[in-house]
């Protein structure tokens, strides 16, 4: 039986079943993303491994899910409550098979979110930046939340450690030294530190409406301000998932497709345009992790000048070395 074959009794006998049915599916695929899934078309199969880890961790959820309702509430359990429970599965499985490699991403336009080519066996169908981000949002909600004192990130420089005040260290010859205070993050209006982090929204139309209102200093583009969020800060894997989701509103984002990182790692890019320069952030497309961010000045005195920011990996951590 698959997690789709538990229809639920509603009393109504044969009389309707076939309507029944189609409120079922429609309610089944009632998730954000579902759209961008099924149009995606066929896929090429996965390997038995990815496939395994895939349904095993739908098989997990769905077995919690009967251990915490019990037995026998079945028919006196509201529809509603099934379905947002469902859902949920159906949401991990998206996150499952994107992380098993079954969705690739191609450019198809700037901020488009239709697909676009043909669906045949063993490649999908493309999809623009919108899905793209929308997908990552899905991964991003499925990672575990963790803590811990400090906020490491290890870069092709070296390592460096952030602590919940904000206190900023960097490792050299083995021996950490203090480097100040680090300045908070810019989102919108707002400048976030990491206990801002948890009272920032993460309602997905309210991230966008921040990153859409002027900042102060009007100094950092938007798409700068939500790269920076996801990529060099501890924020909540819900705070994450916001942040995708609140990227894909925004205009001018440009799908590039699969790339190599100077480090030669495998991931999905996304350019944002602006008028003196271009940014492009390299993203993993199995964990949502940020691989390498890249700054192009295209006019103006720096015209030309690129700065790399690969980020190899980052993460909590209670002590610093």
């Amino acid at each position: 039986m698959s997690p789709y074959d538990d229809v639920e009794q509603t009393g109504m006998g044969t009389h309707g079943a076939k309507e029944s049915g189609m409120d079922e599916r429609a309610t089944l695929l009632d998730f954000p993303g579902a759209d961008e899934l099924m149009a995606a078309g066929q896929v090429g199969e996965p390997s038995a491994q990815a496939l395994s880890g895939a349904l095993a961790r739908v098989g997990t959820a769905a077995a919690a899910e009967a251990a915490g309702r019990g037995t026998g509430d079945v028919a006196a359990t509201p529809v509603r409550r099934l379905s947002a429970r469902r859902r949920v599965l159906v949401g991990m499985f998206t996150a499952a098979a994107v992380a098993a490699g079954a969705v690739t991403y191609a450019n198809a336009g700037a901020g488009s979110a239709a697909p676009t080519g043909t669906g045949t066996r063993g490649e999908t169908r493309a999809a623009g930046a919108g899905v793209f981000l929308n997908d990552m949002s899905t991964v991003a909600a499925s990672q575990s939340a963790t803590t811990g004192k400090y906020w490491k990130t290890h870069t092709k420089a070296g390592d460096t450690y952030l602590s919940q005040s904000m206190d900023f260290y960097v490792m050299n010859d083995g021996k950490a030294y203090k480097k100040g205070r680090r300045p908070d993050w810019q989102f919108g209006p707002k400048n976030v530190d990491w206990k801002g982090l948890d009272q920032l929204t993460t309602d997905p139309a309210k991230l966008l409406q921040l990153l859409r209102t002027p900042a102060k200093t009007n100094d950092i583009a938007p798409f700068d301000q939500a790269t920076a969020l996801l990529g060099d800060t501890p924020a909540s894997p819900k705070l994450r998932a916001g942040v995708f989701k609140a990227m894909a509103g925004l205009k001018g984002v440009r799908l590039v497709g699969a790339v190599k990182d100077s480090t030669g790692r495998g991931g999905t890019a996304l350019e944002f345009q602006e008028a003196r320069s271009l940014g492009r952030v390299t993203v993993d497309p199995k964990t949502s992790a940020i691989l390498e961010y890249t700054f192009t000045w295209t006019s103006g005195p720096s015209k030309g000048k690129v700065t790399h920011d690969t980020i190899l990996s980052m993460g909590f951590t209670d002590r610093i070395g």
